[in-house]
């Protein structure tokens, strides 16, 4: 476990690959602001298929660990990649159609060693850290792999072995509500659910049925602070539970008396409602954020406020299952209860990109059968949704699919040097029709752009006296 009190955070500052798996060209992810500084929010956006989890297992497995040397004795970091199997460093690497063709794949990550967030004192306590990884294949096998650490091996730092305790989560898409016991031996891997969809998350109701029995068993402050603070968090991300005394922790079922009141119980408007009746939404959220709770509790056991120490969270398609209210509040609600946490996240919702204020935004775009990354500098908190879809971020129109049809043949005739009668009589439909459109996203703002068009129509056809 890491004592927070010795150890500065850790965070990334870039990620590079280079024909790894869609990527071909030398591709660059900053998770970095203009100043250089690690950032709290990246949001990776993009097509399905495109690498976005590709980038988050890429990250989880540029992990720092520390190695040694067989011969030499003398210690150095290499990734967690680097202790994967054969087959599995074969499948990173991009052979493209000519398999006989030799490959070279490269990952590169850079770590920053500060604090950053929270504190904002920057990287005092130590130099950048970068690590990667080469693997060389050809007729579609791996050949040859090789870490590398483009520091003297022969001597640890102390910033290299701060990187070597790095904190890391990792949520996959396919993540849900778990069935692990808190009290079944030690905790999974945190990284497990990015790679394999099988892989399950810790129950939640174990998870605060255990905390409450901590609460009243060794009812020392910890234990009544760590169980008020699950309760608050949860409570205040959850829609219409909002405080934590809403949160009803009735004990474990007894056996022969199943009708006895058990289990996690939420307060709602609607009544109250037991965890397993919850949405699939809340569910979902509840379960993953639970058990990033637990773990941030055992990885810093002697921490008064262990969600407030550093990590990182890698999380797929963050707004799974969620109601758009819901989407815009929450990242604003993990940075205030994991205030230390860097969160690297994919998404598919402009709702989500339109509440990264001061975030990160990747785009992940395929080119000419290559992925490539843009770094998407522009904020854009203070775009409409519809704005963000038909930007780059996303490139949807705001209208229906049977709208842009009608305005395509609109601009069609339009662009016609020698329209014919029948051309004219269809135009005029088209501009008609296009005219009742909706212009204002405000009911009164709408009312009052009819009124203006209906002025308008009556000026137009003399039924007002102009004078």
């Amino acid at each position: 476990m890491t004592n927070s009190a010795s150890q500065p955070p850790v965070y990334f500052r870039s990620l590079e690959l280079e024909n790894v798996r869609c990527i071909g060209q030398r591709q660059a992810l900053s998770l970095a602001d203009r100043d250089g500084n690690p950032v709290q929010w990246t949001l990776i956006l993009g097509d399905n298929g495109v690498g976005k989890t590709t980038l988050l297992q890429c990250l989880a497995w540029m992990k720092p660990e520390v190695s040694e040397d067989e011969n030499t004795g003398s210690k150095f970091l290499e990734p967690t990649l680097s202790t994967e199997e054969n087959s599995t460093l074969t499948s990173l690497m991009r052979h493209g159609t000519d398999v006989e063709a030799t490959v070279e794949a490269t990952l590169k990550a850079t770590f920053s060693v500060g604090r950053y967030f929270q504190s904002r004192e920057g990287s005092a306590n130590g130099r950048d850290i970068t690590i990667g990884m080469t693997l060389l294949g050809s007729d579609g096998q791996l050949r040859h792999a090789q870490s590398y650490v483009p520091i003297d091996p022969e001597s640890m730092q102390p910033e290299h072995m701060h990187a070597s305790n790095l904190v890391m989560f990792a949520y996959g898409a396919a993540r849900r509500s778990g069935t692990l016991k808190v009290d079944r031996g030690t905790l999974h891997s945190p990284l497990a659910s990015i790679f394999r969809d099988s892989a399950e998350l810790y129950d939640a109701e174990d998870i605060l049925l255990n905390l409450d029995y901590r609460a009243a068993k060794v009812a020392t402050e910890r234990n009544k602070n760590r169980l008020r603070q699950i309760k608050q968090v949860l409570a205040s991300v959850l829609p219409d539970v909002g405080r934590g005394e809403n949160i009803q922790i009735l004990g474990p079922e007894i056996l022969g008396h199943p009708s006895e009141p058990s289990g996690v119980r939420f307060k709602t408007p609607y009544g109250v409602v037991p965890l397993s009746g919850l949405s699939l939404g809340y569910q979902t959220t509840l379960t993953w954020i639970a058990d990033l709770a637990l773990r941030l509790y055992e990885q810093y056991p002697d921490s008064s406020d262990p969600l407030s120490e550093p990590g990182i969270a890698l999380i797929d398609e963050i707004e799974l299952h969620l109601h758009p209210r819901w989407q815009r509040r929450m990242m604003e609600d993990l940075s205030r209860w994991f205030p230390n946490l860097q969160f690297i996240v994919t998404a598919h919702s402009p709702l989500v990109v339109q509440a990264a204020e001061g975030g990160n935004l990747a785009i992940l775009q395929e080119r000419n059968g290559e992925a490539s990354i843009e770094m998407h500098p522009e904020s854009v908190s203070e775009w409409r949704a519809d704005q963000i879809l038909a930007s780059d971020l996303f490139g949807i129109p705001s209208r229906s699919r049977s709208i842009e049809k009608l305005i395509e043949e609109r601009d069609a005739l339009l662009d016609m040097a020698d329209r014919k009668p029948e051309d004219e009589i269809r135009l005029y439909s088209l501009e008609k029709r296009l005219d009742t459109l909706r212009t204002a996203e405000d009911p009164d703002d709408q009312a009052a752009m009819d009124l203006i068009r209906k002025v308008a129509e009556k000026l137009k056809d003399g039924g007002w006296n102009r004078s």
